[in-house]
């Protein structure tokens, strides 16, 4: 894939991405609705690959790419896009157009499988500098679409035909709910500890497995925070501005300020949450 591009244009047409993400949502919850039928009746859905251990790609991942990857090309024919599903992500690092675009088609493919409602398509614009700059994610499941559009935006949520705006909503620690990776066999003893930690520390904690959700969840108000320890930029780069455009908090480890190449990240409703989060991952050896 080539890093460098003629010309692309840096007002981006919003409305019809935003349409664009729509319909692919449509179509992932009607297969959705009908994998969930066959459940009912005990019949495996099947799935294309396992990818990497215990990584699943079903048709869905395609097909939502597809439909997403050739609707922005459609208003952008020069687009620079990054997806889970295109094996392309590595290449971001070196990638120093001034704008592009990074897709996860399918967040939380593991849940759409096994026919939980955790996952949706998660959207976001990247600088130059491979921060995060616009998201979008779409829950279809649950009935969410939320976006922010950059430019220090508030976070809207859809509601029918028009767009709300959303905050986080502040919580101490021990009265938050704190969701957290899934998949500990990836991530050794030191996320082991941590979750050890705060599962003594916050109220209760959940593991949905899809980042996008937890994300939105944040975003919403209905969630306090997400920890990553080892994470990708599809993961995290559309609930970036997402969450911080709702009065949120995102960083590394340290409080530092972050681009969606960053493995360690907490996403908060607030800062003396996040502070708080801060000082007890620090306090793991």
């Amino acid at each position: 894939m080539e890093t460098q591009i003629s010309k692309i244009t840096t007002v981006i047409n919003y409305n019809r991405v935003i349409e664009i993400i729509q319909e692919a949502g449509i179509v992932l919850l009607d297969r959705f609705n009908k994998r969930n039928s066959r459940h009912l009746k005990g019949i495996d859905t099947g799935y294309i690959k396992e990818k990497a251990e215990k990584e699943l790609v079903i048709r869905e991942d395609l097909i939502s790419q597809d439909i997403v990857i050739e609707g922005i090309k459609k208003i952008e024919p020069n687009a620079v896009i990054y997806s889970e599903e295109l094996n392309n992500v590595h290449l971001l690092a070196n990638d120093n157009n001034e704008i592009k675009f990074i897709l996860d088609p399918l967040d939380g493919t593991h849940n759409f499988y096994f026919g939980m409602p955790y996952w949706g398509i998660g959207l976001a614009v990247l600088n130059k500098q491979n921060e995060s700059i616009a998201g979008f994610i779409y829950l279809p499941a649950l009935n969410i679409f939320i976006k922010n559009e950059g430019n220090n935006s508030s976070t809207l949520l859809k509601n029918g035909n028009d767009w709300i705006k959303c905050n986080t909503t502040a919580r101490p620690l021990e009265k938050s709910i704190i969701c957290y990776d899934n998949q500990f066999y990836k991530l050794g003893n030191t996320a082991i500890k941590i979750y050890d930690i705060l599962a003594h520390e916050v109220f209760t904690s959940r593991i949905t497995g899809s980042a996008i959700t937890d994300a939105a969840l944040i975003a919403t108000g209905r969630i306090n925070g997400r920890i990553w320890n080892k994470t990708e930029p599809y993961d995290i780069a559309p609930g970036i501005p997402i969450v911080r455009g709702a009065g949120g908090m995102v960083s590394d480890f340290k409080n530092n300020d972050i681009n969606v190449l960053q493995k360690t990240i907490i996403m908060s409703s607030d800062k003396l949450l996040h502070e708080r989060l801060i000082q007890d991952i620090n306090l793991i050896k």
